[in-house]
């Protein structure tokens, strides 16, 4: 028996699990508080999931398990994994599922459903529309409003 990851790893892992089948059943059933509150628990799973990927065990740091393209090339050649843990491909897995959990985690904060939710950085979309507009001249609200845009 070896060790393949340790306890923060394995926790992380399973409350994420439940986390995101919570997710699905708060947004089936329009709980948006819960959901919210849901939503920011994943986001802190996650930043704390990448920080332990820098920080934490060995078998924990992404340095362990993401390969570049030759590790993995070499992987799909040998079939054989150089750790324990995820494989190369599995480790780019790992990348993309946090990435693109953290995406969806950081808009929803940014959500606005114009009636009773407003997410806590909800203003920031407003700020970028703004400065779309201030700053670069490119108005974006107009378009929001007609459906069309002056092409470049």
């Amino acid at each position: 028996m070896i060790k393949v990851w340790d306890l923060p790893v394995r926790l992380f892992h399973w409350v994420l699990v439940a986390a995101i089948v919570s997710l699905f059943a708060s947004a089936k059933l329009d709980h948006l508080p819960l959901h919210a509150a849901l939503g920011e628990a994943v986001l802190a799973l996650l930043l704390f999931r990448i920080l332990w990927g820098f920080v934490g065990s060995r078998t924990a740091r992404f340095s362990d398990f993401v390969r570049g393209p030759s590790g993995v090339a070499a992987y799909l050649k040998s079939g054989k994994s150089p750790t324990p843990g995820h494989n190369p491909l599995g480790g780019w897995m790992v990348v993309t599922m946090l990435a693109g959990l953290s995406l969806q985690a950081i808009s929803g904060l940014m959500s606005n459903d114009d009636v009773d939710f407003e997410g806590p950085l909800a203003a920031l979309h407003v700020g970028a529309v703004l400065f779309y507009w201030l700053v670069r001249k490119d108005n974006l609200i107009l378009p929001m409003i007609t459906g069309r845009k002056v092409a470049d």
